[in-house]
């Protein structure tokens, strides 16, 4: 009996110590979401709507870590990115998305490693490989900067391009 007596105090004294040694990390603690849907509205108009299969949200981050996201920037003529993986700065309200990343408007489309979407410029760059891809034409090149308000693209370095009939 006392035996049994003293194994229960050392196993309370064990769990005990043992239980204040334990601490969760500040930039471990996450919050997950899954089907994430956010809009950004100006003077009442959707500017532009981002989804994503799952979020990750670090605790006491500006950021939010995304997985197989699709962008839609309402405009004129509108234009949808979709991407694997992704990560949108709540502060700035910029978007970075990567591999795959592509980009539909009308009957183009635009297919990269990564883009970086400035919502407050309107703006668009990368400095990766990029192609455009339309009925009749296929145009390559090398990083790329586009002013979506101006409808401005420009292709920085070695563009190649093929018109066809």
């Amino acid at each position: 009996m006392i035996l049994l007596s003293f194994l229960v105090i050392g196993a309370l004294i064990i769990i005990t110590i043992s239980g204040k040694s334990v601490k969760i990390s500040p930039s471990y603690q996450t919050s997950s979401m899954k089907d994430l849907f956010l809009t950004h509205k100006e003077n009442g108009v959707i500017k532009w709507e981002l989804s994503a299969d799952k979020a990750l949200m670090p605790l006491g981050k500006k950021e939010i870590y995304l997985n197989d996201l699709k962008l839609k920037i309402n405009q004129q003529t509108n234009i949808f990115l979709t991407s694997g993986s992704g990560l949108y700065e709540v502060e700035e309200e910029n978007i970075t998305l990567h591999k795959p990343v592509e980009l539909k408007m009308k009957d183009t489309l635009f297919k990269t490693t990564t883009i970086k979407w400035n919502s407050a410029d309107k703006f668009i760059t990368t400095d990766d490989t990029v192609q455009f891809i339309g009925n009749k034409f296929r145009i390559v090149g090398k990083g790329l900067t586009a002013q979506l308000d101006k409808e401005q693209v420009r292709i920085m370095n070695d563009v190649k391009a093929v018109f066809y009939r």
